[in-house]
C-alpha cells in the first residue's frame, strides 16, 4: 500500500533534493530533456505460482534508484528512460528475478517461492540475524497485525500475540500504563517490566510514569506512536538477552521503527474514528430497594426505621450513578507519513494526532506525534543517518481505584452512592450533592469526576545519531550518540466542593519533572564467510549510558475560591512544603557475542555483558551476564531430507545469567533526610538518617535453561515453535524485616530465590491458500511460580490492604508457594437457627450472618489459626488465537486472548455485600437472609459490621474475549486510480468477554505492575467497547 512516484533518474527523491547540491540537479533535468523522447512506460503484474497477485513487490531498473512496487493486486506501473536495461523484481519469500525491460511495454511476471523462506531477517539485540540461524527464543509481531486496531501504545498489541507473554491492560484509563510478564515474575521488590529497546535505544518502562493525583502511573510507551512501528521482537531466554546483561532478566522487547525504502517515494494516509462505551454495568438496588434495606438494617438492630411507607413510595428508581459518571466516548487517529529514497539517500518523515476520550466523563488522552528517520550514504564505507521521534501527550486521569471510604474514586462511589439522592442539590447553581447522607464516607461520584484536575502534559523527544564505517570488508564500526529527554507536568486540583476538599478548603499541587537520559554505544561488527562450510560473526561494543532527573512540586490550601484552581497556589492560606529531588544514574557496560556456524547446519552462539553500575554497593558495582547456545538444524541432515516430510527442523538449547538492577537509586548508600523538630521552643529544620547503608547489595540473577524446537512441514504451511524453559532467581532484593534496636524497620537486602517454569506453544498455518485464503496464528503458554527461599523467614505479607475495610495481609509469599497468594478465611454459608450459633466458633453470631470455617478446630475464628490461601492470581494457562479470510479484496480478521486459572480478589464486592445502609450494595441482596427466605448465600441487613474477608472475595478471573474483529475492503485499482492500496475497515474491540467474574473487567490489577499485589479489583477504571470504521491509502 504505497504511492510511487515512478520516475526515471530525473526525479531525484525528497531526502535527495535536500541534500544534494544545485548542481547535480541541474544536471539532472538537462538529462531528462535529452532522453524524454525514448521514454517507455512499463506495465503489468507480478503474481505467484497460484496466480495470486503480490502487493508491495519491488521492480527496480538495475544500477539506479529507478523503481516502483506493485499495488494490492500485483500490478505496477514504471516509467523508463528508455527501452535498455534490465530490471530486477524482488519480494520476500520469493526468489528474484531479472528480465529485461520489454520493447512493448507489457510485462507479466511469475515469481517462485524461495526455497529457503525462512531467510528473513529478524532484528536482535545490537543487530539482525536471518532467522533460520536463530539460537534463542524470539517472537516477532508484524505491525501490518497491528494496524487495524485502535491501540494507545504498542505494550497493548502484545496481547495475547506471543507465547508466554502475559500482558494485562491494568486499567481502562486511556493512557495508563500495562503490565508485562515475559516467562512470569522474577522480583519480589525489584522491576518485573520487561526492557524496551527502541531503535536500539534502551527505555526502561518501570511501572509507568506517575501523576500527581491518585489515578493509575501513564503509560511511557504511550509516547510513541503505534503507527510509526515496523515490527516488535520479544527476546525471551538468556541466549537472546543476554545481550542486556543486568536488564535482560524480565526480557527483551525490541521495537524497529519504518525507514525508507531505496527506489519509491510514498505518501500514506491513515485514520480512524470511532466510539467506546462501557461493557458492563453492575446490578445495584434501586432507591425504593435500598430504603427497604436500610429500614430492615436499623430494625434488625432494634432501632427505629429511617424511611416512611410514604417516603419509599415516591423514591421510585432513583438515581442510576452508573448511568451518570460512564458516557459514550469518541477515539480518533490521523496519521501522515512520507518515505523513499535513491541509490544515496533513505528517508521516512511522519506525523499525527490521536485523541481518545475515557468512558468515565472527564478523563482523556491525546497526543501529537512527529518522527524523522534519515539515512545518507556518505560513499561506499560510510553512512550516516538518525532517528528521532517528538511527541507531545496530554491527558486527565480523574481519581479511580485506590481505597474505600473517604479514599475512594469515582468508579467506587458510583456503586455505593445512595441511589435516593440527586446528583445536584440546585442544578440551576451547579451545587452538587456532596456525599451520602448517613455514614458520611461516599463523595458524589459526578462531582468527584467533573470537578477534580488531574492533568498531566509530557513531553518527550527520543533520538540519536550515528555512524557507520566499514574499515575492511565485513569489519564495520558503528558509534552512536542518543538522548531521551522527558518533561512530565503535572496539575492536581481538590475544589473545596467535594467532600474530600472540604476539611482543606480546596487543596492545590502543581509538579514538573524532567528527566534527561543520554546515551554512547560503540559497535565493533565482524562477519566472515570463512569457506562454503564455515561462517563467523563477531561483536564487541563499549556502552555508556546515564541519566539523571529533576523533580519540583508545590503545593497549598484553604482557597477563598475555587475559581483559580491550582494556577494560583499563591492565593491559598496554607502553604506546605515545597518538595525538591534530583537522582541520578550510570551504567557503563562491555559487550561481545560469538556466532558461528558449520555448513549451516550446527549453529553456536555466545555472548556476554559486563556491567557496572552506580546502584548497588562499593564492591558489587560490577556484574557479569554469560550466556551460551546451540543450534541443531536436523532439516539439513540428509536422512531428514530424505523423508520428503520436514521444510524446517531445527534444535535449541541455551543456557544463561541475566540480572535486574531496577531498585531506584541510593539504596546502597546511607541517605539523610530534611525534618523539623523543637529547640529551645522553636521550630527548626535539620537532617536525619533515612536508610541504613547496605554496601554489600548486588545483583538479582536469574539464571535460565531453555529447549526449543522449531518445526515446518508440508511446504511450510503449518510451522510449529515449542519451547520448554526453567529460570531460577537468586540474590531477591527486598525490604526485609530487621531488628527495631538499628532505629529502622526495614532495610533493602538480598535474600532468597524464585523459581519459574513453563512450556510455550506457538503454531502458524496457511490453511487455505487459493483465491479463498485462511491462515491461523495461534499460541498458548503455561507457566508455574515458586518462592525457594525467603532468608530468615518463611513467609510474609505484602502491603495490599484496604483501610476503610480493616482487611490487612490479604496476600502472602511464602516458601514452596507462587507469589500472589490469596489468604484469607473460608466462608461455610449463613447462621440458620439461633441452634446453629450455640457451641460454633462465632458465640457472638446471630441468624442470618455469615459463618466461617474453624480450620484449627479450637473454637474460635483467630487470624492465626483459621486463615489459608484461598486463590492465586497467577494463570495456569494464557494465549491467543488469530484467524485471517481473505478473498477478492475482502478481509475478516478475528483476534481471541484468554487467561485462565487464576483468580482475583473483589474488594468490590465486599463493599456491594455490606448491608449496613451505609452505602448501596447489589441487587442480589433483594434476595437477603430473613426469617421467612433462609438464603445460605446472602446475609441479613444490619448495621453491625461482622464480615470478614474470605473466599467469598475471591472469584475465577478467567476469561475468553474477542479482542478485535476487523472486516477490511482492498479497493481494487481500477476504482482507485489515483491511489494505491486504498483499504477501508471496520473494527469492533472488546466485542465480548466470556468470564464468571461478577466484576466490571476480569483483566484488572488494582496495583498496576506491583508483582506482590497482582489480580485485586478495587473501584479499578473497566475497559470499554470500541467500534471504529477507518481507511488507509497511499497517493499515486
Amino acid at each position: 500500500m504505497a504511492y510511487n512516484y515512478s520516475h526515471g533518474a530525473s526525479t531525484p527523491s525528497i531526502a535527495a533534493l535536500l541534500l544534494k547540491p544545485s548542481a547535480a540537479s541541474d544536471k539532472t533535468n538537462k538529462s531528462v530533456n535529452e532522453h524524454k523522447a525514448a521514454e517507455i512506460i512499463v506495465t503489468g503484474r507480478v503474481t505467484s505460482k497460484n496466480n495470486e497477485g503480490l502487493p508491495g513487490v519491488t521492480i527496480l531498473l538495475k544500477g539506479t534508484a529507478i523503481g516502483t512496487t506493485t499495488g494490492a493486486d500485483g500490478t505496477f506501473s514504471l516509467k523508463l528512460p528508455d527501452a535498455s536495461g534490465v530490471l530486477v523484481i524482488s519480494f520476500i519469500g520469493y526468489t528474484t528475478q531479472e528480465v529485461a525491460v520489454p520493447g512493448s511495454g507489457k510485462l507479466n511476471v511469475v515469481l517462485a517461492d524461495d526455497a529457503k523462506a525462512l531467510e528473513e531477517v529478524v532484528v536482535v539485540g545490537y543487530g539482525t540475524q536471518k532467522k533460520s540461524d536463530l539460537t534463542g527464543a524470539i517472537t516477532s509481531v508484524k505491525a501490518e497485525d497491528l494496524k487495524t486496531q485502535p491501540l494507545t501504545s504498542i505494550d497493548q498489541g502484545l496481547q495475547g500475540r506471543a507465547s508466554g507473554v502475559q500482558v494485562t491492560q491494568s486499567s481502562g484509563q486511556p493512557g495508563a500504563v500495562a503490565s508485562i510478564r515475559i516467562r512470569g515474575g522474577n522480583s519480589l521488590q525489584g522491576g518485573n517490566e520487561p526492557l524496551y529497546v527502541i531503535d536500539g535505544f534502551p527505555v526502561y518502562s518501570g511501572g509507568g510514569l506517575s501523576t500527581p493525583g491518585t489515578g493509575p502511573n501513564l503509560n511511557p510507551m504511550a509516547s510513541l506512536n503505534p503507527g510509526d512501528i515496523e515490527s516488535i521482537e520479544i527476546l525471551k531466554d538468556a541466549s537472546a538477552t543476554a545481550i542486556y546483561g543486568s536488564r535482560g532478566a524480565n526480557g527483551v522487547v525490541l521495537v524497529t521503527t519504518k525507514n525508507g525504502k531505496r527506489g519509491r517515494d510514498v505518501v500514506s494516509f491513515e485514520s480512524y474514528y470511532g466510539m467506546q462505551q462501557n461493557r458492563k454495568k453492575i446490578d445495584l438496588l434501586n432507591a425504593t430497594e435500598f430504603a427497604n434495606l436500610v429500614n430492615d438494617a436499623y430494625t434488625n438492630d432494634g432501632l427505629a426505621p429511617i424511611y416512611t411507607p410514604a417516603q419509599i413510595a415516591g423514591f421510585g428508581e432513583g438515581t442510576d450513578w452508573q448511568e451518570e459518571i460512564f458516557t459514550p466516548a469518541p477515539i480518533q487517529n490521523y496519521q501522515l507519513s512520507f518515505s523513499g529514497g535513491d541509490e544515496k539517500t533513505t528517508y521516512a518523515l511522519s506525523g499525527g494526532y490521536f485523541k481518545q476520550d475515557g468512558t468515565l466523563i472527564n478523563s482523556y488522552f491525546d497526543r501529537i506525534n512527529t518522527r524523522v528517520n534519515l539515512e545518507r550514504k556518505v560513499n561506499q564505507k560510510f553512512n550516516i543517518g538518525t532517528h528521532l521521534t517528538f511527541n507531545r501527550t496530554t491527558g486527565n486521569t480523574p481519581r479511580t481505584g485506590n481505597d474505600g471510604g473517604q479514599n475512594q474514586g469515582a468508579i467506587l462511589a458510583s456503586l455505593l452512592m445512595n441511589p435516593i439522592l440527586p446528583v445536584y442539590e440546585d442544578e440551576a447553581l451547579g451545587l452538587y450533592t456532596v456525599r451520602s447522607d448517613r455514614g458520611g464516607e461516599v463523595p458524589n461520584p459526578v462531582a468527584m469526576a467533573r470537578e477534580l484536575i488531574n492533568e498531566n502534559t509530557v513531553l518527550r523527544l527520543l533520538g540519536d545519531i550515528y555512524g557507520q564505517y566499514e574499515i575492511i570488508k565485513g569489519l564495520r564500526l558503528r558509534v552512536s550518540l542518543g538522548t531521551d529527554l522527558l518533561n512530565n507536568k503535572g496539575n492536581y486540583f481538590i475544589p473545596s466542593t467535594l467532600a474530600f476538599g472540604q476539611a482543606t478548603k480546596g487543596y492545590g499541587l502543581v509538579s514538573n519533572t524532567t528527566s534527561t537520559t543520554w546515551l554512547n554505544e560503540n559497535i565493533l561488527t565482524f562477519d566472515k564467510k570463512i569457506n562454503d562450510n564455515n561462517a563467523l560473526s563477531l561483536l564487541a561494543g563499549v556502552t555508556f549510558q546515564g541519566n539523571r532527573s529533576e523533580t519540583v512540586a508545590a503545593s497549598s490550601q484553604g482557597f477563598v475560591t475555587n475559581a483559580l484552581q491550582e494556577n494560583s497556589l499563591q492565593s491559598g492560606s496554607t502553604f506546605n512544603e515545597p518538595t525538591t529531588a534530583s537522582p541520578e544514574w550510570g551504567l557503563i557496560s562491555y559487550i561481545g557475542r560469538a556466532n558461528y556456524n558449520f555448513k549451516e547446519k550446527y549453529l553456536l552462539t555466545l555472548t556476554g555483558r559486563v556491567d557496572g553500575s552506580s546502584r548497588f554497593g562499593e564492591g558489587n558495582k560490577y556484574g557479569f551476564f554469560p550466556s551460551a547456545a546451540l543450534g541443531y538444524r536436523l532439516a539439513e541432515e540428509q536422512f531428514i531430507k530424505d523423508l520428503n516430510f520436514f521444510d524446517d527442523l531445527k534444535l535449541r538449547v541455551s543456557y544463561g545469567i541475566t540480572g535486574n538492577q531496577e531498585i531506584g537509586q541510593y539504596n546502597a548508600l546511607a541517605t539523610l533526610v530534611s525534618n523539623n523538630y523543637n529547640f529551645g521552643g522553636a521550630l527548626v529544620t535539620g537532617f536525619r538518617p533515612n536508610r541504613v547503608p547496605n554496601p554489600d547489595l548486588r545483583w538479582e540473577k536469574t539464571g535460565q535453561f531453555d529447549v526449543g524446537l522449531d518445526l515446518g512441514i508440508l511446504n511450510n504451511r503449518l510451522r510449529f515453535t515449542l519451547d520448554a524453559y526453567h529460570k531460577k532467581t537468586t540474590d531477591l532484593l527486598y525490604s526485609a524485616a530487621i531488628p527495631w534496636t538499628s532505629g529502622y524497620a526495614t532495610a533493602l537486602q538480598n535474600i532468597g530465590s524464585i523459581e519459574n517454569k513453563g512450556l510455550e506453544l506457538g503454531i502458524n498455518s496457511d490453511n487455505l491458500t487459493g483465491a479463498f485464503k485462511w491462515t491461523t496464528n495461534f499460541n498458548i503458554a503455561t507457566n508455574t511460580n515458586k518462592v525457594l527461599d525467603l532468608g530468615d523467614v518463611d513467609f510474609f505479607y505484602s502491603e495490599g490492604s484496604s483501610s476503610h475495610l480493616k482487611i490487612t495481609q490479604v496476600t502472602r509469599v511464602e516458601v514452596g508457594k507462587p507469589i500472589g497468594n490469596f489468604y484469607g478465611y473460608v466462608s461455610d454459608g449463613i447462621f440458620q437457627l439461633n441452634e446453629d450459633i450455640a457451641g460454633s466458633a462465632q458465640p457472638a453470631a446471630k441468624p442470618g450472618d455469615r459463618k466461617y470455617k474453624d480450620l484449627n478446630g479450637d473454637g474460635k475464628i483467630t487470624p492465626d489459626g483459621d486463615r489459608t490461601v484461598i486463590g492465586s492470581a497467577l494463570p495456569k494457562f494464557f494465549g491467543g488465537i488469530t484467524n485471517n479470510f481473505s478473498w477478492k479484496g475482502l478481509e475478516l480478521n478475528i483476534f481471541a486472548q484468554w487467561v485462565s486459572g487464576n483468580d482475583i480478589l473483589n474488594y468490590n464486592r465486599f463493599e456491594l455485600e455490606l448491608p449496613t445502609g451505609d452505602q448501596n450494595i447489589s441487587a442480589d441482596f433483594i434476595n437477603r437472609w430473613t426469617p421467612t427466605n433462609p438464603s445460605n448465600v446472602y446475609p441479613r441487613a444490619t448495621r453491625t459490621r461482622t464480615f470478614l474477608f474470605s473466599d467469598r472475595q475471591v472469584e475465577d478471573g478467567s476469561f475468553l474475549r474477542i479482542k478485535t474483529l476487523t472486516l477490511a475492503y482492498n479497493v481494487p485499482g481500477i476504482i482507485a486510480k489515483k491511489i494505491e492500496g486504498f483499504k477501508v475497515y471496520a473494527t469492533a474491540q472488546n466485542l465480548l468477554t466470556l468470564t464468571k467474574y461478577s466484576g466490571f473487567d476480569p483483566e484488572v490489577s488494582r496495583f498496576g505492575a506491583s508483582n506482590l499485589d497482582m489480580g485485586q479489583d478495587y473501584g479499578v477504571y473497566p475497559s470499554a467497547k470500541a467500534y471504529i470504521l477507518g481507511l488507509s491509502f497511499n497517493l499515486r
